[in-house]
């Protein structure tokens, strides 16, 4: 018996680590854009509401008004996160992680 056969090798190369920080690179767009997603929707929402009635009646109005609410939801959900990016972060991390083969330590 060697000494060489003993020693147990991690089955992690360089290229499944590169796979799991993309993973996890892609993990964080998707919960980003999720988060954008339902900040829109509540700004739609809120334009929506009785407060809002008579104030955006025509039809490019409206359609600016939607333009802009996706900007400031995307730039509402990255420089002001409202949690939820990283709720769905920390929720999928433990799946993501399993997707790509870690050695048993």
């Amino acid at each position: 018996m060697s000494i060489i056969s003993d020693i147990k090798l991690p089955e992690q190369s360089g290229f499944s680590l590169f796979e799991r920080n993309q993973e996890n690179l892609e993990l964080s767009q998707v919960a980003e854009e999720f988060e954008a997603l339902f900040v829109a929707q509540m700004l739609k929402q809120a334009h929506k509401s009785k407060l809002a009635e008579g104030i955006f009646d025509s039809s490019s109005q409206k359609t600016y008004q939607s333009l802009l609410d996706q900007e400031w939801s995307r730039t509402l959900s990255t420089n002001a996160s409202f949690g939820i990016a990283e709720a769905i972060k920390l929720q999928f991390k433990d799946y993501m992680s399993k997707s790509v083969n870690t050695p048993d330590v």
